[in-house]
């Protein structure tokens, strides 16, 4: 596994202007803030705007924590048997290990930070839209995500 943090010495900074956005899911756009190798794999940081309704299928991450800051809207969280609601300013912090899923349960676009300890999970997000949805499944186990469940508004109640 990749040593974190060896060669950390100077601040890591991405600029607003020098974001590149990307398409995920339909309507979704991703863009990484921080790249892991810009701070020795200690963490990546991506934010996300995120359409109404929309959030990834329920999965795990077995090497790193992530951490989820709402920046706009609300978002619902599934994370192991607790469900909540999160609005701006909430912070939520997965372990590793621990199935969760996260939608936008309102009406307008959301935004979204992300951060995960250590980081190392960078170059998944950019393929998501670039891949057929039968093929998301193999390219997430490859990175260290475990799709175990549908998308929390599908899931039945």
């Amino acid at each position: 596994m990749e040593q974190t943090n060896k060669a950390l010495t100077r601040a890591a900074v991405t600029f607003a202007k020098d974001l590149e956005w990307f398409d995920t899911m339909p309507g979704e756009q991703m863009a990484i803030r921080i790249h892991s190798n810009q701070v020795g794999g200690a963490i990546t940081v991506i934010e996300a705007r995120v359409p109404a309704l929309i959030g990834p299928p329920k999965h795990i991450h077995k090497e790193r924590e992530e951490v989820f800051e709402i920046l706009e809207g609300t978002f619902r969280f599934q994370c192991g048997e607790e469900e909540f609601e999160a609005t701006p300013g909430t912070s939520v912090v997965v372990p590793r290990g621990v199935a969760h899923a996260w939608a936008n349960v309102g009406s307008e676009m959301g935004r979204i930070l992300f951060t995960f300890a250590p980081g190392g999970i960078d170059d998944f997000f950019p393929e998501i839209g670039r891949n057929l949805l039968e093929e998301i499944g193999r390219l997430a186990e490859q990175n260290d995500t475990l799709i175990v469940g549908p998308p929390l508004l599908q899931q039945s109640r």
